[in-house]
Order: structure tokens, then sequence, then C-alpha cells
């Protein structure tokens, strides 16, 4: 009897140890990995000559164009290739000038339980975006040469899709704009402003506008004026999914606009066959206000993954997750269902590719997720270039890669993954 009991207490601590170790992880597996090198260079004319107040520096502190800032990911033109996004490029207006704005195409080889290098090849082609032929009603910093290439004081890119034809959309955040640029990089109309759908409000008159949006820096108030801004700085469209038929986009607002309760998020429908606005799809709901969302992604219909993080990094991280969405489930308000699928500062790594067994991911802004297959998506951080604190204090953060099979599949629309 001493002994069957003995044995039932074994088990019994044998399963709440395993429970335990279960905790530790959100579900999700590492199953891959690779990074590029932070300081990682483009051709192009040198840039960070600027600070954050536009104050010009003696010389730029870096030589060409730094591949960095990933803020969004797309299927690239051959198997295995991604397109890229940087944003603005040092993270504000004034510092940027001098930071071209580009698609690059990269092709990992992560490494995973078979092999590979988890090195990052970037393509020597490079989407560049432009206006040259003036489809930009204010000035922009090469507004008098021929190419007029468009640069982080322009627009802050953080989002893009790539329509049925071809072409791509991508989201700002400095007016918040919708910009259409062929699959060249030439932009192809003026840029698209937000319709403010605010009940009681003329979405063809009334506009979401940032503290950056060109009409609100022609109009500035007067010293101790209120700014007629109604979404905070660097809030517009840090994510946009397309639906699976590629005939809507769903422009996503990182902020509150200030008519909203604090945490609700506006998720966009545009239809991208008439070119315009439609409505509010539904409200994202942040699991704290001082949240952020950092990307948007189609899985179907109606269901669609959002990473959403807090402002921290590394060991002050808290909150860096991807969360499930349903369109077609909302409460009276508006706000969709959500469930989590990730915890991105819990992941389970049994083979030991990235850590000694649960890896975290945790990065000040991660910007990028793509749905693969029904059972795994891929991963990336916007690295901030120079920036540091998500490896160590003193360490400048590396763009990192990470593949993840998911505990519960997801449901996916025909042409949704590497099957499309």
């Amino acid at each position: 009897m001493f002994t069957r009991m003995r044995l039932a207490l074994i088990a019994l601590f044998l399963m709440a140890t395993v429970g335990h170790a279960a905790a530790q992880t959100s579900g999700a597996e590492l199953i891959g990995y690779a990074e590029l090198p932070a300081d990682t260079f483009a051709p192009g004319p040198d840039s960070g000559q600027f600070e954050g107040n536009g104050n010009k520096l003696a010389a730029p502190r870096f030589a060409g164009q730094p591949i960095q800032g990933f803020s969004a990911i797309q299927f690239g033109t051959q198997a295995g290739s991604y397109w890229v996004m940087p944003d603005n490029g040092f993270g504000a207006k004034y510092n940027s000038p001098d930071y071209l704005l580009r698609l690059y195409q990269i092709a990992p080889a992560p490494k995973t339980l078979e092999g590979g290098t988890g090195e990052v090849a970037i393509d020597a082609r490079f989407i560049q975006l432009r206006d040259p032929e003036q489809k930009i009603p204010f000035m922009i910093v090469n507004e008098f040469t021929r190419d007029r290439l468009l640069t982080g004081f322009d627009f802050d890119i953080e989002s893009f899709v790539v329509a049925a034809d071809g072409t791509l959309w991508i989201g700002d955040e400095f007016g918040p704009f919708l910009l259409h640029f062929d699959a060249t990089g030439k932009l192809l109309e003026a840029p698209y402003a937000t319709p403010n759908f605010f009940e009681g409000l003329d979405p063809t008159t009334d506009f979401v506008r940032s503290p950056q949006n060109p009409a609100n820096l022609a109009g500035a108030p007067q010293p101790g004026a209120a700014s007629v801004a109604n979404l905070a700085n660097s809030k517009g469209f840090e994510g946009m999914a397309i639906s699976p038929d590629k005939a809507t986009a769903y422009p996503l607002l990182e902020g509150t606009v200030i008519s909203d309760t604090a945490g609700l998020l506006r998720i966009h429908e545009f239809d991208l066959v008439n070119q315009q606005f439609v409505g509010i799809a539904g409200y994202y709901q942040l699991e704290d206000p001082k949240n952020a969302i950092g990307d948007f992604t189609v899985i179907n219909e109606d269901e669609f993954l959002v990473i959403e993080r807090d402002g921290a990094s590394g060991a002050d991280a808290k909150l860096k997750k991807i969360f499930k969405i349903n369109l077609a489930e909302q409460a009276a308000n508006g706000v969709v269902a959500k469930e989590e699928v990730a915890d991105l500062l819990n992941i389970a790594d049994p083979n030991q590719l990235a850590s000694d067994g649960v890896f975290t991911f945790p990065f000040v802004t991660i910007e990028d997720v793509i749905v693969l297959d029904a059972t795994t998506i891929l991963v990336a951080n916007d690295n901030n270039y120079p920036g540091t604190g998500g490896r160590g204090a003193d360490v400048k953060d590396n763009n990192e890669f990470i593949w993840l099979k998911l505990a519960t599949p997801l449901t996916l629309a025909e042409g949704v993954g590497l099957a499309q």
C-alpha cells in the first residue's frame, strides 16, 4: 500500500511538473530562425545626417542606406523569398530626409532541425518609391528633381499589400494616407486621405489627421492653441491586410482617434476595385490602451492575425502577442472577437534553434507577420536601426525572423499562404 501511495504521489508530482512546464510556453513552437545583422547597407546616398529636430550634422553617420526597420512583409517573386518594407528610416520626420523609401526582396535560409545557415540574403534589386509625375500635392524633399525619390521626411510607411493587378497599396502614418504605387514603385495617384467616419461627421470633408499631416503643418496653431490633429503622432496605418479575393484592403490604425474610446482602434475598409474608403469594418480592442499593434494579416474572409505589443523591450517587455480576430463576430460597439494564438515572450524551442529551450522575442517593435500555411507563421521585428535594448542595453538589435508552428491550425481561405 505504501508503495502504491508513493507511486501515486510521484505520478501526481510528474503531472504537476509537466503541467507547469507546459504553462511556461504559449503553445507556439520555434521551428526556424534567421537574422540579418543590424549593420547591413544598400547602395545609395550616405544617410543619417539629421537630428530629430532637423539640425544637420557635419557629415552623414552611415555610408549608404541602412536595410533595417522592417515594418511589413509579403511574399516575394520566387519560392522562399519575401518583400520587406522598412519604415521612414530613423524614427521621425525631421531626422529622415536622407533616408530613401524602398522595398527590398530577401531570401532567408532559416536554421531548422534539418539544417540551414540562419542567414538572410538580400536581392540586389529593390523597389524605389518615387513620384516622377508629381501626384503629391505638397512639397517633398526631392521636389525639384526629375525622379522625385521619396524619403522618410515625406512619409512614414508602415504597411503594404499587393493588389490583384500587382500594384502596391502602402499605409502611411504621417497623414495617415494610403499610397498607390505600380510594381516599379511609381506613385499612381495623389495620397488618399483617411475619412473620419465618426457619427455626425461628413467623411467626404472630415478626416483623421496626425500632427505631421501636411494640412496641419500648413495651418499650424498659434502658440498655446490646441492642435487640430485628432490622432496622436506615429499612430497611423501600422497594419494593413487584404481580403483573400484581393478586392478589399483593411488598413488598421495603430492608435485611437480622439473621439473614440481609449484602446479601440479603427479597422478601415477600402474598396480596391473602386479605390475608395467604404467605412469602418470593426474595432480592435487593445489589452491596454498604452499598447500598440504591429501588423495585420489575412487568414480567411473573416479572420485575421494582429500583433499587439507594449512599448518596452528586453527584460522590461511584458506583452508581445499575436491574436486572431474575427470581423464577423462583433460586440454591440463594433469590437471584434479576438483570441491569443502566440505569446512571443514565451515560445517553446525544444530543438534549441535559438535558445536553451524557451525562446523570447522581446523587441520594442515587432511589426511583421505573414501566414505560411495552416500551422505556420513567419514573424519579424522592426529593429529601429541603430536601436538597442532587445538583446542587451548596448547591443544593436538585428533584424530577426522566426518561423512558428501554432498549436491550433488556422482555417485558411484558398490562396492564402505559400499555396498562393
